[in-house]
């Protein structure tokens, strides 16, 4: 029984030795340490870490290279932030197609193929931007509240090279007289083919297999385009390949 004593004390001794070792190499008494040049202190750092536990090296490091740790992730967040805002910054929109009371939820696919359909479907840096934020009220010549600020600060910011809505909405907005003449956009031959028109600021369309790729329900698509409109260039490209006679 005497022995086993002893070897408990014997082993409560070594451990609290270890742990005052710990201690006293975490916080080191050195005398004028800040007159050693930086490769002795470099030593005397090597020396700290080699003497502890690793809790006591990780409570080391944590609490004299924190601002070092900070830093550095700092840094390289700066870096993938920069990088970011630069590869955006290339980014240009070729085509702006706004969509009234749609009900698609997924865009990409025909987005990608109105690309291609301009010639810049390998081209990472551009892109077509469906927008389907518009909706009418009950009564369909008409936005709703939301839609007719959206409507006016987008058109006034020319963002949107191309609108499809249903022809009531179209008669009401007409009224203003915002859209682009597009026998003339067009050409007299391509406006024709698109059949007889009521005038020549609009294209009825219809097109079940585009009305299900828009997500809309109602036909025939009136299809206008705004006089702030962009890219006229891409929008004639495009209404090329709706042309019932090229198709």
């Amino acid at each position: 029984m005497a022995e086993q004593d002893q070897d408990t004390r014997q082993r409560e001794k070594r451990v609290n030795q270890t742990e005052q070792h710990d201690e006293s190499v975490l916080n080191p008494e050195i005398k004028d340490e800040l007159d050693l040049s930086k490769k002795e202190r470099r030593l005397i750092e090597k020396e700290k870490l080699k003497g502890m536990g690793m809790k006591k090296k990780l409570e080391y490091i944590w609490m004299y290279y924190k601002p070092a740790i900070f830093g550095v992730i700092i840094a390289i967040a700066l870096i993938f932030g920069v990088k970011d805002f630069y590869e955006q910054s290339k980014i240009k929109t070729v085509m702006s197609i706004s969509v009234v009371n749609s009900t698609v939820s997924d865009t990409d696919e025909f987005e990608q193929e109105i690309k291609e359909a301009l010639g810049n479907g390998d081209d990472k840096y551009s892109k077509v931007e469906i927008g389907v934020n518009l909706t009418t009220d009950a009564d369909p010549s008409e936005f709703n509240y939301t839609a007719q600020m959206a409507y006016v600060t987008q058109v006034q910011a020319g963002t949107i090279d191309i609108m499809v809505m249903p022809e009531e909405l179209y008669q009401t907005l007409n009224e203003n007289q915002v859209f682009v003449d597009l026998k003339e956009l067009l050409g007299a031959d391509n406006f024709e083919a698109f059949g007889s028109q009521t005038d020549t600021t609009h294209i009825s369309i219809t097109d079940s297999e585009l009305a299900e790729k828009l997500g809309v329900s109602y036909e025939p698509m009136c299809i206008v385009v705004p006089y702030s409109a962009p890219d006229q260039e891409n929008v004639v490209k495009w209404l090329e390949t709706l042309n019932p006679a090229k198709n």
